[in-house]
């Protein structure tokens, strides 16, 4: 498949890509210290549950919900009352599911789903999705983690997956090594494995040559559009994340856009890596784009921040 079968691939090129000047907007609960965090943005504009933006994003092992008035300006309004991160929200008539990691301990960890009609009252956690087959346990944890659910045409729901980790020695984490897939036809499951890799390190991709990172996908008119933070190395030899765009005709085979990355470090606030993202279409620009990205290394701050995509014309 040529990348450029749709014309949306060609205007989601990097240059159409421009940092809110506010960025960032979000800093870590309780204001950033060496290695503090808030990442992984899920993010609901208005219309979508109420009139005001919502957003559920992380930090170690909590999941905190925020709200702003207008996308940009944005107030902490609490905590979710259980473990988890990496949060992926899916929404089905008028019920809210809500997918995440869970880790335990050590931070092995498993995918959970619960569903509420309110976003405040939540059911009983279900564990979907184990650690369990080779490739998904490499490295120096048993972790499958970051979510993101979509509903094919035939109905199947389908839960995109990261699974078995690469060690970033000089950030002192791990991060995700591969990307898959599961089905089942009831959004509790079962859920089947596809069993191998759709995304893994390789070499010949340079924003991908050392480990998958996260795929988050959107279907677009009878297409697959994906954005992956894929983890490669510096010509320093320094741990890096930019978010790439890929494409796909079924969802399972992808193929890169000739440009990218579309975000990639630069300076400041993003100066070391940029990491998962949610998308929000037709608010602040044809879409505005929320990531967090981290400004150094072992010792480095991740902040939310914001990039709109410009309009044609």
């Amino acid at each position: 498949m040529h990348v450029h079968t749709h014309p949306v691939i060609p205007s989601w090129s990097p240059e159409r890509w421009r940092d809110i000047p506010e960025n960032p907007l979000i800093e870590p609960p309780g204001g950033p210290s060496p290695g503090s965090v808030i990442g992984d943005p899920q993010v609901l504009a208005p219309g979508e549950y109420d009139e005001q933006w919502h957003m559920f994003a992380h930090a170690g092992r909590s999941i905190y919900h925020l709200t702003s008035p207008d996308g940009i300006h944005w107030d902490y309004a609490g905590t979710l009352p259980w473990d988890g991160c990496l949060v992926y929200l899916y929404r089905e008539g008028s019920t809210w599911y809500m997918l995440y990691t869970k880790p335990d301990e050590e931070w092995n960890t498993v995918i959970c789903l619960r569903e509420s009609r309110d976003l405040r009252e939540w059911s009983e956690e279900v564990v979907l999705l184990k650690p369990e087959l080779t490739w998904e346990l490499e490295g120096p944890r048993r972790q499958v983690r970051n979510p993101c659910l979509i509903r094919t045409e035939d109905g199947v729901y389908r839960l995109y997956y990261s699974a078995g980790t690469v060690w970033l020695e000089d950030c002192g984490y791990e991060e995700p090594k591969y990307v898959s897939f599961a089905e089942a036809e009831d959004i509790y499951g079962p859920y089947r494995k596809y069993g191998r890799p759709v995304l893994a390190p390789d070499p010949s991709v340079p924003y991908r040559s050392l480990g998958a990172g996260a795929l988050k996908v959107f279907e677009w008119e009878g297409e697959y559009v994906g954005f992956n933070n894929g983890l490669y190395r510096d010509n320093a030899g320094r741990s890096r994340s930019a978010i790439c765009l890929l494409a796909s005709l079924d969802g399972v085979s992808w193929v890169d856009a000739p440009f990218n990355p579309i975000i990639a470090p630069t300076k400041g606030w993003k100066r070391a890596l940029v990491y998962q993202l949610d998308l929000v279409f037709g608010h602040l620009g044809a879409a505005v784009m929320y990531y967090n990205a981290r400004d150094g290394w072992r010792e480095g701050v991740e902040r939310i921040g914001a990039s709109v995509l410009v309009r044609e014309g």
